[in-house]
C-alpha cells in the first residue's frame, strides 16, 4: 500500500472550498504523511490563509481557522487552514501540527514555503515539548477508549516526531523512519496491518497490550528529549515573525 495521496484531489479540493482571502501554503498531513495510511484513510489538508488587510479595521474581526469535510471523487478530504497571524502565533509556541504542515514533503499550495520555514526554523525551541507531550498523553487516552491501531499508531508516531525535533531541530513525522531509527522497528508489523485493512482497525486486548508497554519508554524519551535538547528554550525571532507580519499586511 503506497502513503503518498492523491494530490490532484487534494488540489481541486482546495479550490472548490477555497478559504477566505489568499492561500499562503497548503500540504497533505495525516496518515499518508506519517506512513501508515489505509485504503480508506481521507485526505489530511492543512495550511495558512490570509485574510484582508481591511477585515481588521472594523468591529469584527475575521475568524482564525477555516474548516471543511466533504467527499470529491469518492475520498473524504479534510481541509482545515489558520488566518497567518494565528498561524505565527502557533509556531512561536512551538505547535507540532504548524510545524508539520510546514515541514510536509507533500506540498499543495507552497508559494510562501521557503519563508515559512526560515521563520519555523528560527522559532524552534523547546516549546514544543508541551505539544508533543501533551499530545501523546491524548493519544493515549484516545487508544484506550477506542481500541484502534491508528491511535496506537499515533501515540508512537508523535512520541517519535517529538523526541526527534527535540533532540535535531528536524522535523519528521514519518513513523517508519523514525521507528527505524529509535529502536521501534517491530511498530512496522502494526503499520503493515492497518496498511491492509482499514483506518479504523481494532485491536485485540493482548495486541493493544503489547504496544502498550512501550509507552512508559516513550514517555522516558520524550523527558529525556526535553532535559537534553540543543534547542532554546523559547523562541529566538519573535521580532521577525512580527515584522514579517506586519510587512505582509500592508
Amino acid at each position: 500500500m503506497s502513503d503518498t495521496p492523491d494530490m490532484e484531489v487534494a488540489r481541486r479540493f482546495l479550490i472548490d472550498n477555497h478559504p477566505p482571502g489568499q492561500v499562503l501554503l497548503c500540504a497533505i498531513t495525516g496518515s499518508h504523511h506519517y506512513g501508515f495510511s489505509s485504503p480508506d484513510s481521507d485526505l489530511d489538508i492543512k495550511g495558512i490563509h490570509q485574510s484582508p488587510t481591511e477585515q481588521f479595521l472594523g468591529l469584527s474581526r475575521p475568524v482564525d481557522a477555516y474548516d471543511r469535510l466533504d467527499f470529491l471523487q469518492g475520498v473524504e478530504c479534510d481541509l482545515t487552514t489558520n488566518e497567518v497571524g494565528r498561524s505565527v502565533s502557533l509556531l512561536l509556541k512551538g505547535n507540532g501540527n504548524m510545524l508539520e504542515r510546514i515541514f510536509s514533503p507533500y506540498r499543495v499550495y507552497d508559494t510562501h514555503l521557503d519563508v515559512f520555514r526560515h521563520l519555523a526554523r528560527g522559532a524552534a525551541s523547546q516549546a514544543s515539548f508541551n505539544h508533543y507531550h501533551g499530545y501523546f498523553g491524548g493519544m493515549k487516552r484516545e487508544h484506550l477508549r477506542d481500541g484502534q491501531a491508528k491511535s496506537m499508531l499515533y501515540t508512537y508516531r508523535v512520541a517519535l516526531t517529538g523526541i526527534h525535533f527535540l533532540n535535531t531541530k528536524e522535523v519528521v513525522a514519518h513513523l517508519p523512519t523514525l521507528a527505524g531509527e529509535y529502536g521501534f522497528a517491530e511498530v512496522m508489523e502494526l503499520v503493515e496491518m492497518k496498511a491492509t485493512t482499514a483506518e479504523r482497525l481494532p485491536l485485540s486486548l493482548e495486541e493493544s497490550e503489547r504496544w502498550r508497554n512501550n509507552w512508559p519508554k516513550l514517555e522516558e524519551m520524550l523527558g529525556a528529549a526535553r532535559d537534553e535538547s540543543p534547542l532554546p528554550l523559547g523562541p529566538a525571532n519573535g521580532d521577525e515573525c512580527q515584522d514579517w507580519l506586519i510587512e505582509l499586511r500592508r
